[in-house]
């Protein structure tokens, strides 16, 4: 079964607050947890506070894909839906209006392949976080 266009939205709205939220109090933590400092610290925390920002980035641009999956539900046909993101972003100048509007199924393919990219950047953030805390343990 399909998944429709609103419960889509809510799934990653969920998504998105609960990594930007994990993301922010990982940096908090390894803030603390960091002051043991070191040369590995030195070097470990600009890519930690890197790949935060990146994670931070995926989890504000899903949320923002999920206001646009919930704008495409307010609307009685999906196809009028899909056409009316399309002339949001046109007039925002994100992207270009396309010839064809794309279905709502491409549009959630599309979404899922960044929503993948966001599972990655928080899973290298907390190899990172791990690494981090690790050392900061063994020489504190």
């Amino acid at each position: 079964m399909e998944e429709d266009a609103a419960a889509f939205a809510a799934r990653l709205k969920h998504r998105a607050h609960t990594y930007g939220f994990l993301t922010c109090l990982l940096l908090v933590a390894s803030s603390i947890v960091g002051d043991a400092g070191g040369p590995l610290f030195s070097w470990l925390w600009p890519l930690m506070i890197i790949g935060g920002l990146i994670t931070l980035f995926l989890a504000v641009y899903l949320r923002f894909d999920a206001a646009l999956f919930r704008f495409i539900a307010s609307h009685e046909d999906e196809t009028e839906g899909c056409r009316a993101v399309d002339d949001i972003l046109a007039r925002m100048h994100l992207r270009k209006r396309p010839h064809v509007t794309r279905p709502l199924h491409m549009r959630m393919t599309r979404t899922n392949s960044l929503l993948t990219k966001l599972h990655l950047a928080f899973a290298a953030f907390l190899a990172l976080f791990a690494a981090l805390a690790t050392y900061g343990l063994w020489t504190g």
